[in-house]
């Protein structure tokens, strides 16, 4: 019985953390197929806004071939001190 307690009580939840929001989105931006561009820059952008809404936005970075899975796209490399941009919806938020 405790089991459906918890869930319903869960269900009711009508808030979340926006810092909760924040690494559900790097997590996508990072691990998502490269072919999800669209869905990467749609993700972004609703994530600056309730950031910004909320007063917890501090920028972004582009994410490097480290950061990202082997065959993933990646953001940013650095060529002779200055970037290559490769795929710029491959960011994470700060």
């Amino acid at each position: 019985m405790r089991g459906l307690v918890d869930w319903l009580q869960m269900k009711a939840r009508k808030t979340i953390e926006v810092e909760v929001i924040k690494e559900r989105v790097n997590r996508f931006l990072a691990h998502s197929r490269n072919e999800d561009s669209e869905v990467r820059k749609g993700h972004h952008g609703l994530a600056t806004m309730l950031l910004m809404d909320v007063g917890a936005y501090k920028g972004f970075h582009y994410l490097r071939k480290e950061d990202v899975a082997p065959g993933l796209t990646f953001g940013v490399e650095w060529v002779d001190n200055k970037p290559v941009f490769h795929d710029e919806t491959r960011t994470y938020f700060i």
